[in-house]
């Protein structure tokens, strides 16, 4: 998720509805004879180079629940912000994390487009390569190359824009990596927080009924179960 100045309210948003997420997910799990710990999140933010290697990317542990990912979004905040975003980090953190685990699916949430790879040179100046050579992020890095890695173990971005602004961006991080891209419109109060439930606990239960063949079964189940309040 982007968590740069513009996106407070995504983040209220999904410190507020993680416990819902969980507990949905659950409700269809259960009813399947399948357990709520047959799955794990991790959720990330990015930022931009005006920020620092500690804020530039911060992430909580992978979790089976809810309580300990709010603790982690109750400590995250908007900050910085430089036009197009550090998307790239967010993914180059992903392909690190496939390294160690079977990682299955990426959600993408933000209201920018990612850096070019003229702007993560020009960026990177801010703070200045000096400084970003001592860091984990000493080797720049550009979201189409991100991007490849992703597609080649074979890693979904599902990229959800909420300013129409990244569109064409995130269609195009989607396409390439077999993701799906739609709209979330955070911004409205209580539409806002439905969609936010929906998408992230529909691709949960796609993800774990996959292996089963049942990943539509399951999202069907959710959807006849808790409807969409916001259409």
């Amino acid at each position: 998720m982007d968590a740069t100045g513009s996106m407070a309210s995504l983040l209220h948003k999904a410190k507020n509805t993680v416990g819902t997420m969980f507990d949905r997910a659950t409700q269809v799990l259960a009813a399947n004879g399948l357990t709520k710990d047959c799955f794990e999140l991790q959720f990330a933010v990015y930022r931009n180079y005006s920020n620092d290697e500690k804020s530039i990317l911060e992430f909580s542990p992978w979790e089976t629940k809810p309580d300990m990912l709010r603790n982690f979004m109750n400590k995250i905040g908007p900050a910085g912000g430089m036009g197009n975003e550090a998307i790239e980090i967010g993914f180059w953190h992903a392909n690190q994390e496939a390294k160690n685990i079977p990682l299955q699916q990426i959600i993408l949430i933000g209201d920018a487009p990612a850096n070019t790879q003229n702007e993560v040179a020009a960026k990177r100046g801010r703070l200045g390569e000096k400084y970003w050579s001592t860091t984990k992020f000493n080797s720049p890095t550009y979201y189409k190359d991100e991007i490849a890695h992703l597609k080649q173990a074979g890693i979904p971005v599902h990229a959800f824009y909420v300013d129409e602004g990244a569109k064409k961006n995130f269609e195009e991080i989607a396409q390439e990596t077999n993701g799906r891209c739609q709209f979330l419109d955070i911004n409205s109060n209580e539409k806002g927080a439905a969609m936010l439930t929906d998408l992230i606990t529909e691709e949960i239960l796609m993800v774990v009924g996959k292996t089963k063949g049942v990943g539509d079964k399951f999202a069907k189940q959710y959807s006849e179960k808790f409807g969409k309040s916001y259409v």
